[in-house]
């Protein structure tokens, strides 16, 4: 008797610290910082396991699909002035994203501050990224050595840019600009993409002319 009273305390004993060990586990969390919400869209900077990302979440009903608009490598982003903008072109609905991020870079001989602009247009209904565009302005202070052996130098300061201008037009199509090229996009019905217009681009060129 005494035998099986044990064996039962052994097994009971046994089973409640197989239960404790499985509340133990850690699980991996996930935190999210909202940026920006329209209609059933929701703009947010995620960081899990695998990193931080910037993402768009498309909730419809009990179903919510993630989509990736950039992986996150800076240790500090702090996108600026986030929109999400519903538009319709040729009938078929989509979303432009804008935002801003700031960049310092500085070394002993270098100074640099980035300013970029990201735009993006999605295609919800096929989770598709139809534009993406980036464009950067830099500001650059540099100490800039005379000589081999660096017994001389001056400070030397100018700005760069680099990428298009994204406009998007009031009747969906995208114009992309810089100093040597201005194209003019639009949307497609058959192929449900942008595709460049070339009546708009031999415009633009005669007027360069």
């Amino acid at each position: 008797m005494r035998k099986i009273i044990l064996l039962l305390l052994l097994t009971v004993t046994s089973l409640g610290y197989s239960q404790k060990k499985k509340t133990s586990k850690k699980t991996t969390s996930t935190s999210k910082s909202v940026l920006a919400k329209l209609d059933n869209l929701s703009a947010e900077i995620i960081t899990d396991k695998k990193g931080k990302k910037l993402v768009l979440f498309v909730t419809n009903g009990s179903s919510k699909d993630t989509l990736e608009l950039k992986k996150i490598e800076s240790v500090v982003f702090n996108p600026l002035n986030f929109t999400i903008k519903s538009f319709t072109t040729n009938g078929v609905k989509l979303y432009c994203l804008n935002w801003q991020e700031k960049n310092a870079i500085e070394t002993k001989v270098k100074k640099e501050n980035q300013d970029i602009m990201e735009s993006q247009i999605w295609n919800i209904e096929s989770k598709e990224l139809l534009i993406g565009n980036t464009q950067k302005s830099s500001h650059i202070i540099e100490t800039v050595f005379l000589d081999k052996n660096r017994t001389a130098s001056e400070t030397q300061e100018r700005n760069r840019k680099e990428g298009f201008e994204f406009v998007l037009l009031p009747n969906g199509d995208v114009n992309l600009k810089n100093k040597t090229q201005n194209n003019t996009y639009s949307f497609q019905n058959s192929s449900m993409k942008y595709v460049i217009n070339k009546a708009a681009a031999s415009k633009a060129t005669k007027k360069r002319r």
